[in-house]
This record gives structure tokens, C-alpha cells and sequence, in this order.
């Protein structure tokens, strides 16, 4: 199953990410009704675990994989579904685990420093 971002509501602190599943042999204007998804993710939990604004498509993205992931699994099991705290902490420690990995691959360079003979001179000096 394809999953396809359609938007996002948001009342308050609660934004609402819908996203539409299509089957490979569907069309995406052919849907069937019951293939809508609602995730419900409370903003201020993003806030307090650093999580951009950005990334909460991709979280609930995450989480439907994660649902559609069981074997012998055709549909999810929900259709409206909201994030909770713990999942939003394991989306920040797998991100961040994968900064710090990239953090160690860099090679330290050392600053640039200009020659003296490189360096400006004014006229008259």
C-alpha cells in the first residue's frame, strides 16, 4: 500500500495529518472511503523533544509503515489515531542518533589562515 500526504488540520495545539492509502492496482481519484487515515499530534510534545514543525508528516509517515509493517498486515488497524509521547521520543532519538553519526564522519579541518604575504595592504603603508 502507497501512502499518499494530503494536508493537515490543526485546532489548537492538536494538528491533524491526513494521509490516503492507495493500493498499487488503484488510481488515487478511484478511493475507497475507508483507506483515510487522521493522525493526531500534539504540538507542544513536539516543542518540548526539539522536533521541527517540518517533521511531523514524516513522523506519522513512520508510524503508519510501521503499522502497514506486520506480516500478513493488508490494512491498518485504526483510521483515526493519535501519536503518542512515547513514539515522539523514540522519532527524536533515532534523529538524533543519526546526527551524531554523521557528526563523527566529518574530517576536522583546521581554520584558514591567510598567509602574510595574502593578506590586504592598504595603499601607503
Amino acid at each position: 500500500m502507497q501512502l499518499l500526504f494530503k494536508g493537515f488540520n490543526q485546532r489548537a495545539n492538536i494538528r491533524s495529518y491526513r494521509f490516503d492509502g492507495v493500493l498499487p492496482s488503484e488510481r488515487p481519484t478511484k478511493l475507497r472511503k475507508n483507506l483515510e487515515f487522521l493522525l493526531n499530534v500534539d504540538m507542544t510534545v513536539l516543542a518540548e523533544n526539539r522536533i521541527r514543525v517540518q517533521d511531523g508528516p514524516s513522523l506519522c509517515l513512520r508510524i503508519l509503515q510501521t503499522a502497514l509493517a506486520t506480516p500478513g498486515a493488508d490494512t491498518i488497524p485504526f483510521v483515526s489515531y493519535t501519536v503518542t509521547r512515547a513514539e515522539i521520543v523514540a522519532f527524536a532519538t533515532a534523529r538524533n542518533a543519526v546526527e551524531e553519526a554523521k557528526a563523527g564522519r566529518r574530517k576536522h579541518r583546521p581554520a584558514f589562515k591567510p598567509t602574510t604575504p595574502a593578506q590586504w595592504k592598504w595603499p601607503g603603508q
